[in-house]
This record gives structure tokens, sequence and C-alpha cells, in this order.
């Protein structure tokens, strides 16, 4: 009877002991998986988007359930302008994971990319309802673009204001609470929100160009030229150089 449960402890033992070697090889199995999407985040930011794509699908093929790899997945194609891909990914991401508030934003981001700001607007909805995302400055800014764009211009002054609730210093935020203050040509207001985006991200082109349209249609021309002066001395290429030489030209 003893030699039964001694042998009936043994096999208990190889068995936890397969078990736990199984566990150990799952686990090198997703670090490995994640070490190929950091990989792919790293060319990413060196918009090296070919290797960023490679290294993606590899870290999904290792783990076909990481649902980050996904979501990045869709950021590298939405970066592309490969929109449908983009979705695909993103959704794909939201099957194996479906309370995640970074894909539901990044969803809208999509569909503010393709002005279909109706749809986006429901899926930055659905990322703020989520308790456990942790920038919800990045959706609130994103929903009050999409109102701008509609033409809501109270909407999109409140969640620019909530999201500049959280973050104060939150350059993008402050930029587009500019766009919406000078859309309503109360450009003291929008002089002051230019300004704090520029606080900020001092190498902030666009703002930069638009604080001086603003003090210009403000009446403060020398301030104005001095501004569109600073960003050609400063930026020398851009689209908002190209343009602040122009408006150089009308000033003189």
């Amino acid at each position: 009877m003893r030699t039964l449960r001694f042998v009936s402890l043994i096999l208990c033992l190889l068995g936890l002991l397969n078990a736990c070697s199984h566990l150990s090889e799952n686990t090198k199995e997703k670090d490995k998986a994640k070490l190929f999407l950091q990989l792919s985040s790293d060319m990413f930011a060196q918009r090296n988007f070919s290797k960023a794509l490679e290294y993606c699908y590899q870290s999904i093929e290792i783990d076909p359930n990481l649902a980050a790899a996904y979501n990045h997945l869709g950021i590298i194609y939405m970066e592309t302008k490969r929109f449908s891909k983009s979705e695909e990914a993103f959704k794909n991401a939201l099957k194996i994971t479906p309370f995640y508030p970074e894909v539901y934003n990044n969803l809208g981001v999509l569909m503010n990319r393709q002005d279909r700001f109706a749809d986006a607007i429901a899926y930055f909805d659905k990322a703020l309802k989520s308790e456990k995302y942790g920038t919800p400055e990045n959706a609130m800014t994103n929903l009050g673009y999409s109102y701008f764009r509609l033409g809501n211009l109270t909407k999109a002054k409140m969640f620019h204001q909530r999201a500049l609730d959280v973050l104060p210093n939150f350059c993008l935020a402050n930029k587009n609470l500019g766009d919406v203050y000078a859309k309503e040509k109360k450009f003291s207001k929008a002089i002051d929100s230019y300004s704090k985006a520029l606080a900020t991200c001092p190498l902030y082109d666009e703002s930069h160009y638009k604080l001086g349209l603003a003090l210009m249609k403000s009446g403060q021309k020398n301030m104005a030229k001095n501004q569109f002066e600073k960003l050609v001395s400063r930026h020398k290429t851009g689209p908002y150089v190209d343009r602040s030489q122009e408006v150089l030209k009308f000033l003189q």
C-alpha cells in the first residue's frame, strides 16, 4: 500500500515538473514576443516602417494572443496610410482584449484621419468609459478635435479644457483650444492658448505660425512679424515656414 502511495506521489511530482516546464517555456515565448514588439516600437520611432512591420509580425507569430502587438500593427498601418489594414489590426486587438481603451482611442484617431468624425466620437467615448485608461487626456483632446471639425465649438472647447484639467501642459490640447478661440475670433484667448502650447513645446512650428496669425489679426503686427521671422529662422524648411514667408511678404 505504501509502495502504491509512493509511486503515486512520484507520478504527481513528475506531472507538476512537466507543468512547470511547460509554463516556463510559455513565459519564455511571451517574453520573446514582447522583445520583438519593443524592437518594432524602436524601428517605428526611427520611422523605419518596413522593419517595424517585420518585427511586429514576428511578435504576433510567436504570441498570437498579444493584443498590444495588434495595436502597434494598427499604428504602423495608420502612419503609412493603409487605413483598412489599420482598422483590421485594431479590431483584432479588441477580439483578444475587448476593454482596451488605447485601442479605442487609436481607432478614433484613424476615423479622424479619414474625416469620419462621427465614427471617431463613438470610439473616443468608449475609451473614456474605461476606468483603466491611463491617459484620458489623449481621447479628450482627440474628441475635442472631432467636435471642432464638425463645427460644434462648444463641445470642442469643453473637451479640450477637460484634457487640460488632467494635464495642464498638454501642448496639443492648448494648440487645439487656440484653434477654437481663433475660429470664434477671440484672438486674445487664442494667443494665450498658443503661447501655453509653446511654453511646453517650443519647437512646435504649427503653434508658432498660428500664434503669429492670432497676433496679426488682433492688430499686433510687429509682434506677429517677429513671430513669423522667429519661425523661419528656427525651422528653415517645412509647410509652416513656407506659409510664414508668404505672410511676411504681406507684412513688409
